[in-house]
């Protein structure tokens, strides 16, 4: 009978785990409709708990700029140290959960209003005809003199359509949509209020809350894989927190000088039009597209020229935000390049929805991250260069072969025709330690 420790024993083992792990991939792979529901169905179960550690991230800075200063403030006073850290604890996530629902308040006193009014007067029966009457007389104008204005005689597309649209809606179904709609955002609403009181008691007790996760990892890895765990923590907590305040702070300016340029500008709208722009700015790539094209709808069904020098506008302060604010506060790119940016945004939010269009670029950066420092070990390992730009023009593992370790440059590569590709910094992962 083998023993656990044997050899034989653990080489079994790890063949046993490799068949059972491959089988499970497999099985993955062949059914990854049902494995996405059921990460969905999963994440939307604790979703709660998603919020609440979201929240706590948004109020954390608030929570730790107002402990030092009354840390600070009360130093003179006679208090015990625990006494001062609990008091200050607790004002602290006060005030940051006060700020927090004030923010969320004035977004709704601002935007609701104006909003519903906007609905209301946009898809009245008198301005739906205006619209109607506007567009007709100008398809009548560009089918003037050609084929197409015959066919617009006889036939009328949009009553066509009324037509159709009021013969094919079932009012069971309406109902339906509408009622599975607002339980729908019953939901989400009740689990983000119940994350927001998750939050609070991530902020009262984060630092217990952390040191059972390490004592956790602790008690399960070996040291080596334990410190590395760690590692990795402290990276991902810098590039969550980095990237969610800076997105916010940069939103929120965008927001207020897309506000004051409408209104320069003369615009409609201006108000709701720049929240929607400051709030989908939040999300990287789609965005400010999204936001852009809310705005230039509406403003399209009052003055096609006026959308038209928002859609201008927009773009040119999404290329200012883009190369100067935007780096400017989240302290330069999140080292991925574009088409990895576009790939994490797409591949998050299909399976994670709109959490994981916000939450995508973070996410990729430290897996991208993660994945160059294992290469760049391997090649380490091998003796071979870690540089991208190392591997432009070789044909053949052997064109490295002359790589010099001393200088860190490669001495002997093929000679043969030159790859004409500009090397493009972005193509390699870089990192800098705030802290360092």
């Amino acid at each position: 009978m083998l023993k656990r420790d044997s050899r034989y024993f653990r080489l079994g083992l790890t063949l046993l785990t490799v068949i059972v792990l491959s089988a499970l991939f497999i099985v993955a792979l062949i059914n990854i409709g049902t494995v996405f529901d059921t990460i969905q169905n999963i994440i939307g179960v604790f979703s709660f708990v998603i919020y609440g550690i979201i929240f706590a991230y948004l109020m954390n800075p608030i929570l730790k700029l107002v402990e030092k200063g009354l840390e600070r403030l009360l130093a003179k006073v006679n208090m015990t140290e625990r006494g001062l850290r609990k008091l200050s604890r607790g004002v602290g996530v006060l005030v940051a959960l006060l700020a927090f629902l004030a923010i969320i308040y004035g977004l709704l006193a601002m935007v609701l209003p104006e909003l519903i009014n906007s609905i209301s007067t946009t898809f009245s029966p008198e301005n739906l005809q205006t619209y109607y009457e506007k567009i007709t007389g100008w398809l009548s104008e560009v089918a003037r003199d050609t084929p197409l204005e015959n066919w617009l005689v006889e036939n009328d597309p949009f009553r066509a359509l009324q037509n159709w649209i009021t013969q094919k809606m079932d009012i069971f179904s309406t109902i339906g949509s509408v009622l599975s709609g607002a339980y729908g955002v019953g939901k989400v609403i009740f689990n983000m209020v119940i994350g927001l009181v998750v939050a609070v008691y991530l902020l009262i007790a984060k630092e217990r809350y952390i040191a059972q996760v390490k004592k956790f990892i602790v008690s399960v890895f070996k040291r080596k894989w334990a410190n590395r765990i760690f590692e990795i923590g402290r990276f991902t907590n810098r590039s969550f927190g980095g990237f969610m305040v800076g997105k916010l702070i940069d939103s929120l300016i965008i927001g207020l000088i897309s506000y004051i340029g409408m209104l320069i500008l003369g615009l409609p709208y201006a108000l709701i039009s720049s929240t929607f722009v400051g709030i989908s700015n939040i999300i990287p790539f789609f965005g400010p597209l999204i936001g852009i094209v809310i705005g230039g709808v509406l403003i399209l069904l009052q003055n096609p020229l006026q959308a038209l020098y928002f859609v201008i506008f927009e773009l040119i302060l999404q290329q200012v935000d883009g190369n100067i604010i935007g780096p400017k506060i989240l302290g330069g790119r999140m080292g991925i390049s574009g088409f990895w940016v576009l790939f994490s945004i797409t591949v998050f939010g299909s399976v994670f929805g709109f959490p994981g269009m916000l939450v995508g670029v973070p996410v990729f950066t430290v897996i991208y991250a993660l994945c160059s420092e294992a290469i760049n070990n391997s090649l380490q390992k091998k003796k071979l260069p870690q540089r991208t730009e190392d591997y432009y023009t070789i044909l053949a593992v052997e064109d490295l072969e002359g790589y010099n370790k001393e200088f860190g440059e490669p001495t002997v590569f093929y000679s043969g025709d030159t790859f004409e590709t500009e090397y493009d910094p972005d193509d390699d992962f870089e990192y800098d330690d705030p802290e360092a």
